[in-house]
């Protein structure tokens, strides 16, 4: 076999390996809008910064919780999603496909009124990857048979913490929450090559990531007019502490040097720890949200959110992001409320240009909401669901060229209040 195509589709594979392992080790970080949060802001599609009158307040608006009324209000809400991710002409002209599901707690609340304040704690998962995914190519080249390919990715994160809000006046609120953001990331990924000449090649990526921080929310709602609620939030997440480490393990049967770090033998790159100094970088985000309320048994509700760009020489830049959200609300009767919504989830990577290579995937996700509660005395119980769907681009091979690829997720959720 001649030695210069061996170590051409070697180069390719590693470029694979390292590509997968660089760019998406980390949980959906293209997108923003990745879980929606809530019961009855997940069935109107997140449209929610303008009404924000119940426990899920606290991660959307925190002044709306002053709305709440004068008794305890709880709310918990468990999430079942699946996530599908589908790359075009990847390795011997074959697709790449990559599917994340977990069943979670996304989001618990609970509000209080103190004399003329409100408040409260809460608990959301804003993002939750879970990746257990097996994959074999066969007949690659003319030099590669089969390549298999193994990937285990974990990546959550939580925020957790308390809010307060006042009543400035009959039309004007405020309010403030303060979450402790952690998240956690790992990432196991093995590679085995089998050769039309016998010889194999195993590698090993092992990439562990913990980090932590506060995620303040200043929000404001206010009632210029009957019937009329508008809603502002500002948000950023702030890491104060990362650490992560990474280890390379590679084993190549040919005498001919083709790992990733150039050696046909057994090798270890023993774990390095990323400076403290080293903190990922998180945008400013800034929803604005209008509500009608025509009647009372009829609410529509929009929103708009814009993410800042961000300048990030680790992980990545990001561009500035807007995604708008459109939400109704209608009851049927006293005992039945059925919610719908639209939303987008517009993709924060850079435009792709010609002859850049290593670019990250673009892809724009659409989506829409559906929800239906049952209310009785003091309590509700809420079924809901959401799909989302877009077409892009991705380099999943790095310098190997642009592939198409689609993302397509669901989600089914089941909440309680009180």
């Amino acid at each position: 076999m001649n030695i210069f195509a061996r170590g051409t589709i070697l180069l390719g594979l590693s470029s694979l390996l390292l590509f997968c392992f660089g760019k998406f080790a980390i949980a959906d970080e293209f997108h923003y809008n990745n879980l929606l949060i809530g019961d009855r802001a997940s069935g109107m599609g997140g449209a929610y910064t303008a009404v924000s009158d119940d426990a899920t307040g606290m991660y959307y608006n925190p002044a709306g919780i002053v709305y709440v009324g004068d008794k305890n209000f709880s709310a918990s809400v468990n999430a079942y999603y699946t996530q599908i991710k589908k790359y075009n002409n990847v390795i011997g002209g074959q697709p790449f496909e990559r599917k994340s599901s977990a069943l979670l707690a996304n989001y618990f609340g609970i509000v209080k009124p103190i004399g003329k304040f409100k408040i409260g704690f809460s608990y959301a998962v804003p993002d939750a990857v879970s990746e257990d995914q097996n994959q074999t190519f066969t007949n690659v080249s003319a030099s590669v048979t089969r390549l298999t390919m193994n990937l285990n990715n974990k990546d959550n994160t939580i925020n957790f913490g308390p809010s307060l809000a006042a009543e400035i006046n009959h039309d004007l609120a405020v309010g403030l929450t303060l979450y402790a953001h952690k998240r956690d990331v790992q990432v196991i990924q093995n590679q085995f090559v089998e050769r039309t000449d016998t010889t194999t090649q195993w590698s090993n990526s092992y990439f562990k990531l913990s980090e932590a921080g506060v995620k303040p929310i200043l929000g404001v709602a206010w009632s210029p007019a009957d019937k009329l609620s508008l809603g502002l939030s500002l948000s950023k997440t702030l890491v104060l502490s990362s650490d992560s480490i990474k280890q390379d393990t590679c084993w190549d049967s040919s005498s001919t040097p083709g790992c990733p770090i150039g050696t046909p033998v057994v090798s270890v790159k023993l774990p390095r720890p990323v400076s403290d100094n080293v903190k990922r970088q998180y945008p400013i985000r800034a929803a604005i949200g209008a509500a009608y309320f025509a009647d009372k048994n009829f609410l529509l509700s929009s929103d708009l959110t814009y993410y800042t760009a961000v300048q990030d020489a680790t992980y990545g830049d990001k561009a500035a992001v807007i995604n708008a959200a459109l939400g109704t609300e209608y009851y049927l009767s006293k005992k039945w409320a059925v919610r719908a919504g639209l939303y987008t989830n517009m993709a924060n990577t850079l435009d792709i240009q010609a002859g850049i290579t290593d670019i990250e995937e673009q892809i724009n996700l659409y989506g829409g909401s559906l929800s239906i509660s049952n209310f009785s005395g003091s309590s509700s119980v809420t079924l809901g669901g959401s799909v989302n769907y877009g077409k892009g681009k991705s380099q999943i091979i790095s310098g190997k060229g642009v592939q198409d690829a689609s993302t397509f997720g669901w989600l089914i959720f089941l909440s309680s209040s009180y």
